[in-house]
């Protein structure tokens, strides 16, 4: 099984509501991904509420199974659809894929 988590850290320009509102639109489209892309077999979506400045605000934990299935998923159109909206709401991410 493959195991893909990527936090996400909201853009700091964002008004509190905005980043409130993007937060939650990020995890409604993030969890209407699994029945639009066979490759996916899980998604958790988990909003943040731990205050410090170390903290991201959001994170996504997907499984795959096998790297190929990550890569389609990855490359898939729906998933590129919700990549770009949330590219347009984010300063930073970072991403761990590994194999449990």
């Amino acid at each position: 099984m493959i195991k893909h988590v990527v936090a996400f850290r909201m853009n700091k320009e964002l008004s509190a509501e905005d980043k409130n509102d993007a937060m939650h639109k990020m995890k409604t489209l993030l969890e209407a991904l699994p029945p639009k892309i066979a490759e996916l077999e899980t998604v958790e979506v988990g909003i943040n509420f731990n205050p410090t400045e170390a903290a991201f605000d959001v994170v996504l934990t997907t499984t795959h199974v096998s790297k190929d299935a990550l890569s389609v998923y990855a490359g898939h159109p729906e998933h590129l659809e919700v990549l770009a909206y949330i590219r347009s709401v984010i300063s930073d991410r970072v991403v761990v894929d590994y194999e449990s």
